[in-house]
């Protein structure tokens, strides 16, 4: 016997691989580690992706919720599907103005000639043009 999912099932289905992508492992940066050359730094602002993933969910999931008070058959479907949509991107904006921090991706060509970026939540106290050593994604004086 073939079971068949309703549109609500596949939505939560969609909700739940959603959140196992968002909860990724360590960051790939993690397993730099060398000596270069800094090329540049780059000053910038991160949003944190955890909350941003997390109220995005609970958004969709309360939109799904106040959308599938409306509507019936088919029609009940469809509100549903369109109450999480808007209630994902409304959380995912109002996350978005808050909750970011300062972060520097410093640029840096390895004895090995590749460029690497190296994100750091702390401001670098190197300049471009400086050697440094990193290991596992920290970067030290050479």
């Amino acid at each position: 016997m073939i079971q068949r999912f309703s549109f609500s099932g596949r939505l939560f289905a969609l909700i739940a691989a959603l959140l196992l992508a968002a909860c990724a492992g360590p960051s790939p940066q993690a397993s730099i580690s060398g000596v270069g050359r800094i090329n540049a730094i780059q000053e910038s602002q991160q949003v944190s992706q955890g909350k941003s993933a997390g109220a995005s969910i609970g958004g969709a999931l309360v939109g799904g919720a106040i959308g599938s008070l409306f509507g019936g058959g088919s029609g009940k479907t469809i509100m549903t599907a369109v109450g999480a949509t808007a209630g994902g991107v409304a959380a995912n904006s109002a996350v978005s103005n808050h909750g970011s921090t300062t972060v520097w991706d410093v640029s840096i060509r390895f004895e090995d000639g590749i460029d690497r970026v190296v994100r750091t939540t702390q401001p670098p106290a190197f300049r471009p043009g400086d050697r440094v050593r990193v290991i596992n994604g920290a970067i030290m004086p050479y």
